[in-house]
């Protein structure tokens, strides 16, 4: 999950700089992630969703795939891919899965 965030983070301040993408980071990346994880526990299905997100200046669009997986431990959700304006956070981490 902090690989995420972190790669998340790397991006907005690339597009809003240092300082006000460290303080826009810090909103709506737990925002986003946390709504995710709701899309992906009310999914019925085992196959990959994704989920689109846009800020409101629309600087940012956000696609995150994900998938529920059963498990020893249950049912775990998981983000499988990220696009942050078009470009792959994942590229070549396609067996890669981070819980949320």
């Amino acid at each position: 999950m902090d690989e995420l965030r972190t790669k998340l983070l790397h991006e907005i301040m690339g597009v809003y700089g240092p300082n006000q993408g460290q303080s826009i980071g810090a909103v709506i990346i737990p925002a986003f992630v946390s709504d995710f994880k709701k899309v992906l526990e009310k999914s019925n299905d085992t196959e990959e969703i994704s989920e689109e997100y846009m800020t409101e200046d629309k600087r940012i669009h956000l696609v995150l795939y994900g998938r529920r997986s059963l498990g020893k431990k249950g049912v775990s959700s998981y983000v499988t891919d990220a696009t942050f304006n078009g470009k792959r956070l994942f590229e070549g981490y396609e067996d890669q899965h981070i819980a949320i």
